[in-house]
């Protein structure tokens, strides 16, 4: 069975997935996360990042370690971490019209919060145009790798695992794409991310793509 016709849910990471990894929005959200750190735990910035590291490395997103280790209040520090400069990102067109061919829900999943979605979403020209949005708050801040809101996100949206795909820039978020039942594609921007584990995660990966827009088009022509 060709890849479109298996899969009527296609979920998809927002941070570069949908837009490049180069574009500096997560430089600038790393930024902000050390002067967050520096500023309300009261240490120098080298031992603020190393603490960022640390938490990002430990728990899947710095917030949770700040959450569980120091009572950080999530919505604080989501609001102060997300204060960008988002014109740096803009449309691609190419993806947007290979979007717009494939059938079925698409759903953003991400470790970030609603209102940076929306606000990237305007930016690249997508707005209004996925079903739904599943994020950190969703997911009582639990990020992913943990398979739990794997699992809340199959049942709030009635989701068929079997006929749904996810798509991630980091492969280590998609092994428990694979245990829940999804499809899973990982979108190598062609960087090591310092947390994620990529040969551990291989065997779990159906499929990788350096260019989303490229795999998204051989679907729709049927290739793959």
């Amino acid at each position: 069975m060709k890849f479109k016709e298996k899969i009527n849910t296609w979920i998809f990471d927002l941070d570069n997935t949908l837009y490049s990894a180069d574009s500096g929005i997560f430089q600038q959200v790393h930024k902000l996360m050390g002067e967050f750190i520096s500023k309300n735990l009261k240490m120098d910035m080298v031992e603020a990042k190393k603490l960022q590291s640390k938490y990002y490395k430990q728990h899947g997103t710095t917030l949770r370690g700040l959450m569980d280790n120091h009572g950080i209040e999530p919505d604080y520090f989501l609001d102060e971490v997300h204060k960008l400069d988002y014109s740096i990102v803009g449309p691609d067109e190419i993806l947007k019209k290979e979007l717009e061919k494939i059938q079925g829900r698409k759903i953003i999943y991400t470790n970030a919060n609603k209102k940076h979605v929306v606000d990237v979403l305007e930016r690249i020209n997508l707005a209004n145009f996925f079903d739904e949005i599943f994020d950190i708050k969703m997911a009582n801040y639990i990020p992913k790798p943990e398979i739990r809101p794997y699992e809340q996100i199959i049942d709030i949206f009635n989701i068929n695992p079997s006929s749904s795909a996810m798509f991630d820039d980091i492969a280590k978020n998609l092994v428990p794409a694979k245990k829940v039942g999804f499809t899973p594609v990982w979108v190598d921007a062609g960087y090591e991310n310092f947390s994620d584990d990529i040969q551990a995660s291989k065997d779990y990966l159906d499929y990788s793509t350096r260019n989303l827009s490229s795999f998204l088009k051989d679907i729709n022509e049927e290739i793959i």
